[in-house]
């Protein structure tokens, strides 16, 4: 995997006013060679899409990019078409379905844009510049907030020339309530450009991950704490339905969780060899 190196470049400093922030040129996502790797919850179910570029096509004089994908290896169908003209990407399913702002890279911090199938309204906080393959990059931050040790993390984020940090279709997904995406690997012609480094896999399967381990996580359903045993846990993370970290805890095999809402969650233990552990909770 190729190192990525992030320059603290928030361009914050043009709400007040500053010139604005550019990377090199303009980097296409519609562009033949280009694929995604993305895994889903659904339902707490695990499924995998592999998504790429197949070719071009002609619609009312527009041409378009062909989408094709597999989900957990299965045969190749055709997903969606995608758009892309002078820094914007818009998805259409076919001649019938209207176009859909999937991306728009002309945007400036503050702009409110309408992304998605579910039209989110996504603020743009911030453009910082990434480098990944060796190429400087525009990453823009939606819902930017800061952690306890002051590194940014946002609802959202775009990098230009691969997509969204949910996977190149799932735009606006954010507030999704029965799972969500999240895209693990960028390949480039064949070679690996970017890889998730929380996962540091391309194939995410939280079943096989537990399959041979002696971990149990209990009491569940839970009022109060989950406690974990059978692995020394260096990290234990809560997600909720959207998708979202509600609570994080280090150096402890236990979690408090009787201030968080009644409901569903995943949780997600990281031990001292960095293998990851996901677990279905219930709080009442």
């Amino acid at each position: 995997m190729k190192a990525t190196r992030f320059y603290t470049l928030l361009a914050l400093l043009l709400m007040a006013g500053g010139a604005t922030m550019q990377a090199q040129e303009y980097l296409p996502i519609a562009q033949k060679g280009n694929e995604w790797h993305t895994f889903e919850t659904a339902v707490w179910q695990i499924n995998n899409y592999v998504n790429w570029c197949s070719g071009d096509t002609l619609i009312e004089d527009a041409r378009y990019m062909k989408i094709m994908g597999t989900v957990n290896d299965s045969y190749p169908i055709f997903y969606t078409l995608l758009r892309e003209e002078d820094g914007k990407v818009w998805k259409r399913y076919s001649i019938a379905h209207p176009e859909t702002l999937l991306y728009d890279f002309t945007a400036s911090v503050g702009d409110t844009l309408r992304i998605g199938d579910f039209a989110e309204e996504m603020v743009l906080d911030s453009i910082s510049v990434v480098q990944i393959g060796d190429v400087d990059r525009r990453k823009f931050w939606f819902g930017l907030e800061y952690d306890g040790l002051g590194n940014p993390r946002a609802k959202e984020t775009w990098v230009e020339g691969i997509g969204s940090d949910y996977g190149l279709l799932w735009t606006g997904y954010f507030n999704v309530f029965d799972g969500w995406h999240c895209l693990l690997c960028f390949h480039q012609n064949g070679e690996l450009v970017w890889e998730n480094p929380e996962y540091g896999t391309c194939t995410y399967d939280a079943i096989e991950e537990n399959k041979d381990s002696e971990i149990s996580i209990y009491p569940n359903p839970v009022r109060d704490r989950v406690v974990i045993e059978g692995i020394e846990a260096v990290e234990i993370q809560v997600y909720n339905t959207l998708g979202q970290v509600v609570k994080t805890v280090r150096g402890t095999n236990e979690i408090p969780v009787a201030d968080l809402p009644q409901g569903v969650y995943m949780l997600r233990v990281t031990d001292a060899d960095g293998k990851v552990y996901t677990n279905k909770i219930t709080v009442r």
